[in-house]
């Protein structure tokens, strides 16, 4: 991911992030805030109902008991119900009419919303409500038989509401009649309510306790004034939706222009700090694919010290190459030396001892002087035959030129050795060829088989000829390998692109594979489990790929055989100024850094 796109990514998601926390942090406390609202609008209802409610108590706690007493009204009702001997329905019809009368207009002089003159059995004598009149409650009896006092709740009847009702009685010469007198709670509650923005409702005995919802907050109210008196409070949630739907939009809004500010921020702090790095990059690349040179760093004090670090690192790294190519000779030479001492006492062993033979068969004049002379002298010429050879492979080992780097096509280069590999041995048929694969087929025995697999790839900068002895190597030890236990060898050479600008071979076989002991010691030089060779194909094949700044490696096909694969710059070996010819360089691994 590109520093642009990484600073748009930091920079939005800080900006986003900060939003939603503010913005979350901000709509819960107005969340809070609104329901504590709600919850004081709640309280403040409930205190002024209570105050609401003692008045009305105290009021009507003092209202009828005077007209009781001594009003005329409840007197002439008393007189007339006295004179029927306390049967109402034997009081003169005149009379009941004009009671029935006077009580509306009572009710409404003392602001009752019920008033009822109640004969000791019951009977309604007079009432608000004409529809009531002669009727005979049993509850009225029973209370205007209880002495009077502060108002007691009334519970609300089917249809109606729950009030505040008050009574007294007048009892003379065993005739009791008595005022019943109410006052509706409702329209207390509802006046209240309306106040404080509340809903007020008196909760119906038996009806379950209503519940907080998503829609509205509930509560219900207790007042210890009036006995079993229980008030639902509510208040709608809509305002707290409406403000939070309010605040989301602000939130929202607000979040955008945020990021649309850090956005333009980041593009802008992007563009100067990409800027100089691009640059910087360019120049190091150019650095990497050419000669070793310094490096200017433009836009700030850290992309200048990087330019430094990166310039002291350069000059480190080509000191350092110039100290291990000198400590390399050295090595390489010991090691030549060893190596040659080792090889060469080999074949020194027989031809001393033939010569020392030779030696005591002349001096004895021993008759079989003549016929040991023919086998001694084979002898000697053989092994000094296999010491020339020896000293050859060194001399081509010791001096093989530094890579002569042009552009080349790599794929035609490996489709020549193939093709030069897959001709048939001498005296077989063949049956035919491909144009990326070489067959050769024999009426008898099957001929060696190989093969060429390649994607699409650039020109590589390297040396044709020494590529050329890389996969020759390669290829042939992959034939001779497979030759020595199937009728049917074969080998395959695969070419294809790599990331980073590089390219990779890798050469397949179906021979038996590197024997275990060998894997450790393989591109050594004169490691070598073939009775004939010398050990220094894989080691030259080394140091070839390793001078064009490759590598090369060795591993077991899984379904047996051997597998080689070599990774090659597209570019040619980096921070060279000319290839170090007489360098050794060891294996590293493919994802080593590179120097």
């Amino acid at each position: 991911m590109s520093l642009a796109a990484r600073l748009l990514l930091a920079f939005g998601l800080v900006a986003i992030i900060a939003t939603a926390f503010v913005g979350l942090t901000l709509r819960e406390a107005s969340r809070e805030i609104i329901e504590g609202g709600f919850a004081e609008r709640i309280d403040a209802a409930h205190a002024g109902v209570r105050q609401q409610l003692a008045w009305e108590a105290d009021a009507l706690r003092d209202l009828l008991p005077p007209l009781c007493r001594h009003d005329t009204f409840v007197d002439k009702a008393h007189v007339e119900l006295e004179r029927a001997k306390g049967d109402p329905d034997a009081m003169d019809t005149g009379s009941r009419i004009a009671l029935g009368r006077l009580v509306p207009s009572q009710a409404k002089a003392l602001r009752l919303d019920e008033l009822s003159l109640v004969a000791g059995d019951g009977s309604v004598l007079g009432a608000e409500d004409a529809a009531r009149i002669g009727a005979r409650d049993k509850r009225l009896a029973e209370l205007i038989q209880a002495p009077g006092g502060a108002p007691r709740l009334r519970p609300a009847k089917a249809g109606g509401e729950p009030s505040l009702e008050v009574h007294c009685a007048l009892s003379r010469h065993g005739v009791t009649i008595g005022l019943v007198g109410a006052r509706r709670i409702g329209p207390v509650l509802a006046r209240i309510g309306e106040a404080y923005h509340v809903r007020l409702t008196a909760a119906r005995e038996g009806e379950l306790a209503p519940r907080s919802s998503e829609a509205e907050v509930v509560r219900v109210l207790h007042f210890a004034e009036i006995p079993g008196l229980d008030v639902v409070a509510s208040v709608p949630r809509d305002p707290l939706r409406q403000a939070l739907a309010r605040l989301d939009r602000a939130i929202a809004l607000t979040g955008a222009t945020v990021l649309a500010i850090a956005v333009a921020m980041a593009v802008v702090l992007a563009r100067s700090l990409s800027r100089p790095l691009v640059a910087l990059a360019r120049e190091t690349r150019e650095v990497m694919s050419g000669a070793p040179r310094r490096v200017e760093g433009r836009g700030g004090r850290e992309i200048a010290d990087l330019a430094a670090a990166f310039n002291a690192t350069i000059d480190e790294l080509a000191a350092m190459r110039k100290r291990l190519a000198a400590t390399e000779r050295i090595a390489a030479r010991r090691e030549v030396a060893r190596q040659i001492a080792h090889e060469i006492k080999n074949p020194l062993a027989p031809i001393r001892a033939a010569v020392e033979t030779l030696r005591r068969l002349r001096q004895r004049d021993d008759p079989a002087f003549d016929d040991y002379f023919a086998e001694a002298t084979s002898t000697v010429l053989n092994e000094v035959h296999r010491i020339a050879n020896i000293v050859t492979e060194f001399t081509q080992f010791a001096r093989l030129p530094p890579p002569n780097l042009t552009p080349i096509d790599l794929v035609a280069v490996a489709r020549g050795v193939i093709t030069l590999h897959a001709a048939p041995a001498s005296g077989e048929a063949t049956s035919g060829a491909g144009s990326t694969s070489g067959t050769g087929a024999t009426s008898g025995a099957p001929s060696p088989r190989v093969e060429l697999v390649a994607d699409p790839i650039p020109q590589v900068s390297a040396d044709r000829d020494q590529l050329i002895q890389v996969l020759t190597n390669l290829v042939q030890n992959g034939l001779d390998a497979a030759s020595a236990i199937r009728r049917d060898p074969r080998v395959s050479v695969t070419i294809g692109p790599l990331p980073n600008d590089r390219v990779r071979i890798v050469v397949r076989d179906n021979g038996p594979g590197v024997a275990e002991e060998m894997v450790p010691r393989l591109f050594e030089p004169y490691a070598t489990s073939k009775e004939k060779g010398t050990g220094l194909g894989l080691a030259i094949a080394q140091r070839i790929v390793f001078e064009h700044g490759g590598e090369i490696t060795y591993r077991k096909a899984k379904k047996g055989g051997a597998v080689f694969e070599i990774w090659l710059p597209i570019a040619g070996p980096p921070l060279l100024e000319k290839p170090l010819g007489d360098t050794t360089v060891r294996p590293r691994p493919p994802d080593a850094p590179r120097s």
